[in-house]
């Protein structure tokens, strides 16, 4: 198989949702409703029930037969009042431990160590280190997945996280219990990134968008899942939930046998024999033959190579928004990068810069509202399924969007929609006071930001994979991903930030957001392009089409390049 064959049009040619490409996609789909589960599952795991300080039988040797004694029990202090003809106070911290709600004592592994008061800090500790480990992660498995293939990273996170879920059932202590989420954390970043890119890398350009809206699907319905599983398990102790997230990636120890390596990857880095056993099996199950599918795809070529032999690019005028553009290789060099590349051109870092605070906003604001779950008004486990189930809506969204007015734009309005949602819950939630009606409210709102922002997080998985080219892709990837664990961190001490300043996690979230959906308007729209194969190619694409000045330039049939000054 020659090494400049165009990959989109493989795909093209073996019909974009044949069996193979169905049975590829399934497994990574059920890998991303498992991260899901992993990431969220501490707002069950880790919830803090009401509590107060545990019963006490207060002594008082100085004290007469006829003293009496009042004993006041508050959440974190035990106050004694001793009534005799000189009263005395004495406050102290609970001697006796905690008490909580009825069936709440051993459901959490905050009850099971006491993690309140003065201790509960660990709780929000032990999710910051989880998503610290998704940004190490980040940098780490994209990495490896550029240079080892997409596969190769894919199973191994899923191994490690299959081990490590296993060893959190046992762990005796919340300090290995840290450490665990700290590991786990990254498994679940190379599982999910790995997952997605091969998502992206298994259909055509013009079927992408429906990969990255899948992928919201298996997302949402790992969340879905998350809440009757958690309420049924709620009388049962942590661990059992935590043994059964294990066993739901019992199949990773025999993955090696059940899908292929990244086709694209396989013919970006030259490994054209493995490329070619791939292109077989999928023509195979596809019901089609090998020949047939490579006679197509190089007909196709040289149909397009011969609109244009000298440009090596075509201009193909699609509507009076946009252009396709089809890049058509001139040499098969397969070149490699390294994530230094990014930086190193000035075009490249503005937009990536861009692109990392847009991650960053994401990052916050979805997992700060997923987290802050049980502090909103209205039963816990209802809310929580009500903000998983909105994100059915909010890929619907994208998937009517994305593809007809643009990445950039569909990216804009569900920024600004998240923030302004969020700005309006904030206030609200200031006036309400007792009233239950202002409460609902409210929380519908923060129903529409999460509507909101996680259309906007899932738009800009793809539209960051549409912004590098493919050797450095994963890497761009890792970048943002790394970035974007910026707000992941920040994002579990939300709860703490609430219970001090009630207002301030809704107006940090959407200021980013109306921040982010500004920034997003001097990127290129990435809608109607082949992905790009080098830095070369993008460099040209972004100096055509980066920058405010660009943002709403019209195309037509007599289409002039803009200038930008």
């Amino acid at each position: 198989m020659e090494q400049n064959l165009d990959v989109d049009e493989i795909w093209r040619a073996l019909k974009p949702w044949g069996r193979y490409q169905i049975r590829q996609l399934s497994f990574m789909w059920v890998a991303i409703l498992l991260t899901a589960l992993h990431l969220l599952v501490v707002v069950f795991n880790g919830y803090t029930p009401q509590f107060q300080c545990a019963e006490i039988s207060p002594t008082n040797q100085n004290s007469s037969i006829n003293s009496t004694y009042d004993v006041t029990y508050d959440e974190c202090s035990v106050t004694m009042s001793y009534n005799q003809s000189n009263s005395s106070q004495t406050t102290i911290s609970c001697p006796n431990g905690y008490k909580y709600n009825a069936h709440d004592d051993i459901s959490s592994f905050v009850t099971e160590w006491g993690l309140v008061c003065g201790e509960s800090i660990k709780v929000d500790i032990s999710q910051f280190l989880m998503i610290l480990g998704q940004g190490v992660g980040g940098f780490l498995f994209t990495g490896l997945s550029d240079k080892f293939g997409r596969k190769t990273v894919h199973i191994s996170s899923h191994i490690l996280l299959f081990v490590l879920c296993l060893i959190t059932v046992f762990i005796p202590s919340f300090l290995g219990f840290a450490v665990l989420r700290f590991f786990a954390g990254m498994t679940v970043e190379g599982l999910l990134l790995s997952s997605v890119t091969l998502c992206v890398e298994t259909l055509p350009m013009e079927w992408r968008f429906v990969a990255e809206v899948t992928g919201v699907v298996s997302w949402t319905t790992g969340i879905v899942m998350l809440t009757p599983l958690s309420y049924i398990m709620q009388t049962f102790s942590w661990r059992y939930l935590e043994l059964l997230l294990a066993l739901l990636s019992v199949y990773s120890l025999v993955e090696n046998w059940l899908f292929d390596e990244s086709l694209r990857w396989l013919m970006a880095n030259g490994r054209l024999g493995e490329a070619e056993k791939v292109v077989r099996k999928a023509a195979k199950m596809n019901k089609l033959s090998f020949d047939q599918v490579i006679g197509i795809v190089k007909a196709k070529m040289r149909e397009m190579e011969a609109l244009d032999k000298e440009n090596g690019v075509i201009l193909v005028a699609s509507d009076s928004d946009a252009v396709t553009e089809t890049y058509i290789p001139k040499n098969t060099e397969v070149k490699k990068y390294s994530m230094i590349d990014i930086l190193r051109d000035r075009l490249i870092l503005i937009n990536s810069i861009v692109i990392w605070f847009v991650w960053v906003t994401n990052s916050l604001t979805y997992t700060g509202l997923n987290l802050i779950t049980p502090t909103l008004y209205g039963n816990r486990f209802v809310n929580f399924f009500l903000l998983g189930a909105i994100e059915y809506l909010s890929a619907l969204t994208e998937f009517l969007l994305i593809n007809r007015i643009g990445r950039k734009k569909t990216l804009i309005i569900l920024m600004g929609i998240a923030g302004a949602s969020l700005l309006i819950s904030t206030l609200i939630s200031s006036l309400q006071g007792d009233n239950s009606a202002l409460g609902y409210l409210a929380t519908f709102f923060v129903l529409m930001g999460k509507y909101g922002i996680t259309g906007a997080f899932s738009s800009v998985f793809l539209f960051t994979s549409e912004l590098y080219p493919t050797n450095l892709r994963n890497s761009g990837y890792g970048f943002a991903c790394a970035f974007a664990s910026i707000g992941g961190v920040l994002a579990p001490f939300a709860n703490t930030f609430h219970r001090y300043v009630a207002w301030g996690p809704g107006v940090v979230f959407s200021i980013m957001c109306f921040l982010s959906a500004i920034m997003t308007f001097y990127l290129p729209e990435t809608r109607g392009r082949e992905l790009p194969t080098s830095i070369e190619e993008l460099k040209m694409w972004y100096k055509e089409h980066s920058g405010i000045l660009t943002s709403g330039t019209k195309q037509n049939k007599d289409f002039v390049e803009p200038k930008i000054n």
